[in-house]
């Protein structure tokens, strides 16, 4: 047999969805399993189909070939009689629990089993109200059962003393809650502890991160600024230089305008006294006049030509 749980309840298979696994038709659902109370061994179980149940199948353990969440597989053999219910059936669910000193203690609710040999392992019961105890499942070992009749259960009163909780009940259910709200308030506490902390950190760097780029901003505009001046001092000297040769190139001028001058002034003179060298005695003053003008234009286009650089 294969099988997903190693140890299943026996309420869980109630009503599971039974299938042939030779032609995956469906052959019922579960509606009970027999329960061997001598052996506390389960031998098989009855499955219901058609309108309302009416139809009714039985199977024998070994007859399963899986249990699956969903569903039980069979293998269906249409020629084969129905093994029938085992006598003496028993099933023990609502057999009430006695201790062996007379007290009640509850009723037996379910029981858990392996599935693939059907061996119980322990029972489940409800509790009565015995020893203050009001609801919630708790176990019953095997071992703790002395005797066993059609509608009571005998057990060992030291057995039930402290009995395993299974699941628990309202009052355990209102406990754990109570106690999960206080965990869970002390972990909300301490997760918004961290969290005003890590906001705190947050904000410290970020005033870092700004008084970084502030010094940043500030550096980069010093040296802007010292780039600047050092540009207007490079544009000061230019100038100055400029203007030096500006002065240079004036004074230069004003020389040379002087040496033209001067060279001007010493041509005119040896004109005249060329012209007078040369001058013939004349009886007309009339022809002297013209001929010293001639000279004077003589001498002007030689200082304009001198004049030109």
């Amino acid at each position: 047999m294969n099988t997903q749980q190693q140890v299943i309840q026996q309420s869980e298979l109630l009503n599971r969805l039974v299938l042939d696994r030779s032609t995956a038709e469906e052959v019922g659902r579960i509606n009970e399993l027999w329960l061997s109370v001598r052996e506390h061994q389960v031998v098989g179980f009855t499955c219901k189909s058609g309108i309302l149940g009416s139809k009714k199948r039985s199977f024998a353990w070994a007859e399963i070939e899986s249990i699956g969440a969903d569903s039980i597989m069979v293998n269906l053999n249409p020629d084969a009689s129905d093994p029938g219910k085992p006598e003496p059936p028993n099933n023990l669910i609502g057999h009430e629990i006695w201790t062996d000193v007379g007290n009640k203690v509850g009723k037996v609710a379910d029981y858990l089993f392996v599935p693939e040999t059907g061996a119980v392992v322990n029972y489940l019961f409800v509790s009565s109200g015995w020893r203050g105890r009001l609801d919630g499942v708790y176990v019953l070992p095997i071992s703790a059962i002395a005797s066993i009749g059609s509608k009571r259960v005998i057990v060992a009163d030291a057995a039930v003393q402290e009995p395993q909780l299974f699941t628990p009940g309202f009052t355990q259910k209102v406990t754990q809650a109570a106690e999960f709200i206080k965990e869970d308030f002390q972990k909300t506490k301490l997760d918004l502890d961290s969290l005003k902390r890590g906001g705190q950190q947050i904000t410290e760097q970020v005033k870092d991160k700004a008084q970084f780029v502030g010094d940043k901003a500030k550096e980069l505009s010093e040296q802007v600024k010292g780039q600047a001046q050092v540009a207007a001092e490079k544009a000061k000297e230019l100038s100055e230089q400029v203007k030096d040769q500006a002065q240079v190139a004036a004074e230069k001028a004003k020389e040379l305008s002087e040496q033209v001058k001067d060279q001007a002034q010493s041509v005119t003179e040896k004109a005249k006294e060329k012209l007078s060298e040369i001058k013939p005695k004349r009886q007309d003053g009339a022809v002297d006049g013209e001929a010293e003008k001639t000279i004077d234009v003589s001498v002007s286009l030689d200082v304009e030509e001198k004049s030109k650089p």
